[in-house]
């Protein structure tokens, strides 16, 4: 994953889950079935529980959804208006999201 986490003065908390802030770049030739996150080098946990954002271009005329799946720890992007997971291939590389990421 392309990241550019946000650091706060501490590591927040969330219940008893850390929570992290980053920006999130789309990847420049996506994979069906979602971008994998490496836990411990993308957030520095052993487990993503939640990802919540939204991505969008430069110019905010599109925008792509981020659906994040548990069971494979992957980040998949689906278009809003038919909810179809983005074609593989496809250069994701001008969008970008604030996401809000929970895990242990």
């Amino acid at each position: 994953m392309t990241l550019t986490l946000t650091n706060y003065e501490f590591r927040d908390k969330l219940m008893n889950c850390l929570a992290r802030r980053a920006t999130y770049t789309g990847p420049a030739s996506y994979t069906t079935g979602g971008e994998v996150i490496n836990n411990l080098t993308d957030f520095g946990w052993g487990r993503t529980h939640t990802l919540i954002g939204v991505a969008k271009n430069a110019a905010l005329t599109a925008y792509r959804l981020l659906v994040f799946d548990l069971a494979t720890q992957a980040v998949i992007w689906a278009v809003p208006d038919t909810g179809a997971e983005v074609a593989a291939t496809t250069d994701l590389s001008g969008f970008t999201a604030e996401i809000f990421v929970t895990g242990r």
